[in-house]
């Protein structure tokens, strides 16, 4: 498995948060390979995501698709690494 791990300056914290249904969680529950994802809360002005899929192919794949930008949010960083475990 490999994961999307990706940071953003937030503008509006409310905001974002109430656009992740409409703008985000459609598109991602339907990326190839993926098998979960999780929005974290913003500290300081920075959110954080974690979108885990089955190969590094997906997560590229994934990586490399042109999301629509969000108001507000703009993409500080992503890395894609392998999960060493889970539970």
């Amino acid at each position: 498995m490999y994961a999307i791990v990706s940071t953003v300056s937030v503008e509006n914290v409310q905001e974002a948060r109430s656009m992740l249904a409409s703008a985000r969680e459609p598109i991602v529950s339907r990326a190839p390979g993926i098998i979960c994802a999780y929005w974290l809360e913003p500290i300081d002005g920075v959110g954080m995501s974690v979108m885990v899929f089955e190969s590094r192919d997906f997560a590229d794949a994934a990586a490399s698709y042109p999301l629509p930008p969000m108001p507000g949010v703009k993409l500080l960083n992503l890395e894609i690494r392998e999960v060493f475990a889970h539970i």
